[in-house]
């Protein structure tokens, strides 16, 4: 029996197409047929906030804000933009409610450290039960000057500055160049 399964993405986005073609023909040699359903934007919406008519959905979500908290209507279970499972009363499993709990006590929390130990764990958590498979990435230019030592730029904005507490002036002595 071969697995197969739809993804929905919006028609006339041309990067998602690509992906889901090039998830088409990886799937497919693993033995995975995965059927690219293209609808215009407001029919993809419809079907994945209210009428909830898919197996799997090819989307972007954006956060400009490095604080989770600018997250909640993702992560909490009763938010409108759960993705893998909307609007919950209650939540539907232990993991979700452990998720709940941890982004409600970050967002609550002033202690930086704290703060992330909590969102540490709803990325583990994210993780172990997928209910998103975070694909790509944009790729970013970054520029540093040679003066700067403890640069690790990453994917996440902003870049080069991401550790900016880190960051310091190399020592440089006249003629050491």
């Amino acid at each position: 029996h071969q697995v197969e399964f739809s993804v929905l993405t919006n028609a006339g986005n041309r990067n998602r197409e690509r992906i889901a073609s090039m998830l088409q023909q990886d799937l497919e040699a693993a033995g995975i047929r995965l059927n690219v359903v293209t609808l215009d934007f407001p029919s993809l919406i419809e079907r994945i906030t209210k009428t909830f008519d898919y197996e799997s959905c090819l989307l972007g979500l954006t956060n400009l804000d490095l604080d989770p908290g600018a997250q909640m209507n993702v992560w909490l279970s009763s938010a409108a933009n759960h993705q893998w499972n909307p609007n919950q009363k209650h939540p539907a499993t232990a993991w979700e409610a452990e998720i709940d709990q941890l982004v409600r006590a970050q967002a609550a929390e002033t202690r930086a450290e704290v703060r992330k130990r909590y969102f540490d764990r709803v990325q583990q958590i994210v993780w172990e039960q997928a209910p998103f498979l975070y694909l790509v990435t944009k790729d970013s230019l970054t520029a540093i000057s040679p003066d700067i030592q403890n640069s690790a730029p990453v994917a996440l904005t902003p870049q080069a500055f991401w550790n900016i507490e880190f960051l310091r002036k190399a020592d440089v002595t006249a003629g050491s160049r």
